[in-house]
């Protein structure tokens, strides 16, 4: 947790950064942005499961569910000192396989072999600040910022033991970014975004297809969707 308030706090010093850096050059309307990369979830695993005797396959399937791929997409109305308000939309997906995991049933005779897979999908909307200011005198490199608060849904997909299960959730989430933009046209650019996205659900719905059941989670097994996240795009600009 306290990782995770520290990249935050680095991300809101740089939007406060950006502003204090604005200059008197022109700043566009609206700015739209549409961003893909990469995330890393800063969730931890069990370090034990009960019955699972190959802890190293789930391990590893635990591991592959941090590597994420992340898409964002936002527009802001920026006023002519180079900050605005806007919505953002933010995309993750994760996903990992484990095959021939070996668990005990505790009946003192057999062992079970199975095979586990999980893909979870995490969709988010919320009102955005953003600021956009230039560096220095250049008309072309651009500092940004953003600080995004709405409501994220959880859609988890489970197999396990010939089994599948649907988990669906929702809650408030956050999220915090700084990039940088390089105008290479009045209205076109490329821009390069480093943020840190904040979400939990506790609250969940699993379904097997035939009854659901909701059920509420304790603090050490939320879901946490938390990331760090590093995204490319293309910019467009609509001038005053």
């Amino acid at each position: 947790m306290k990782l995770k308030l520290s990249l935050i706090a680095i991300l809101l010093a740089g939007s406060l950064f950006s502003l204090s850096a604005q200059s008197e050059l022109t700043v566009p309307r609206l700015r739209i942005s549409a961003s893909g990369g990469v995330g890393y979830l800063f969730a931890e695993g069990q370090e034990t499961i009960g019955g699972v005797v190959s802890m190293e396959k789930v391990d590893k399937l635990n591991n592959d569910l941090r590597r994420a791929t992340h898409l964002n997409a936002d527009i802001h109305y920026l006023l002519k000192v180079g900050f605005g308000v806007g919505v953002k939309y933010i995309f993750q997906n994760t996903s990992g396989e484990a095959s021939e995991i070996v668990m005990d049933p505790y009946d003192g005779i057999h062992y079970i072999v199975t095979d586990m897979g999980e893909e979870d999908y995490i969709h988010f909307t919320g009102l955005s600040i953003g600021t956009f200011s230039a560096v220095g005198n250049n008309q072309n490199l651009y500092l940004t910022s953003s600080l995004s608060a709405g409501y994220a849904w959880l859609r988890s997909e489970l197999s396990m033991l010939g089994q599948n299960r649907l988990i669906t959730g929702s809650n408030f989430a956050m999220n915090a970014d700084i990039g940088a933009d390089y105008r290479f046209h009045p209205r076109l650019g490329i821009g390069v975004v480093l943020g840190s996205f904040l979400g939990y659900f506790d609250q969940i719905t699993i379904t097997d297809g035939i009854s659901s059941q909701e059920q509420k989670l304790d603090k050490n097994s939320r879901y946490n969707a938390s990331s760090i996240h590093l995204s490319l795009g293309l910019r467009y600009y609509i001038n005053r």
